[in-house]
């Protein structure tokens, strides 16, 4: 994708406003999360169930974190690509994600051909 000097600055520009919404997120979430964990502990007992919903709690916060920080490195990958003149191509067939895909997902490696094929695979794996 041969994009001009001012296409790289809104790229970087949509990019960057996407990198600070999710590192709001993440910080937000692992203030929660640290926060969180001693006030459940205070309310709940000590049976299984108790503790069982505090792990659940836990392992979800987790689990959120994990995707924001998944997202931010995909972040960061697309502004590196953006930098090496790459960005906008696919990572799977090498052609060009539509601009529409890249409005909506800015970070997106892949075409929405491609992406569909993946999750396609991913399902087909969880399946068997």
């Amino acid at each position: 994708m041969s994009l001009t000097s001012s296409d790289k600055v809104y790229h970087r520009e949509i990019i960057l406003k996407k990198r600070n919404e999710v590192l709001a997120g993440l910080s937000k979430e692992l203030n929660e999360g640290v926060h969180k964990v001693p006030e459940l502990k205070s309310s709940l007992g000590s049976d299984i169930g108790d503790m069982s919903t505090l792990n659940t709690s836990s392992d979800l916060s987790a689990a959120i974190a994990a995707r924001y920080a998944d997202m931010l490195r995909e972040i960061d990958q697309a502004l590196s690509k953006l930098e090496e003149g790459t960005y906008g191509l696919c990572e799977e067939c090498g052609e060009e994600i539509d601009g529409r895909r890249l409005e909506a997902l800015p970070f997106t490696p892949y075409c929405l051909q491609c992406q569909k094929k993946i999750e396609e695979d991913r399902k087909k794996r969880r399946q068997s």
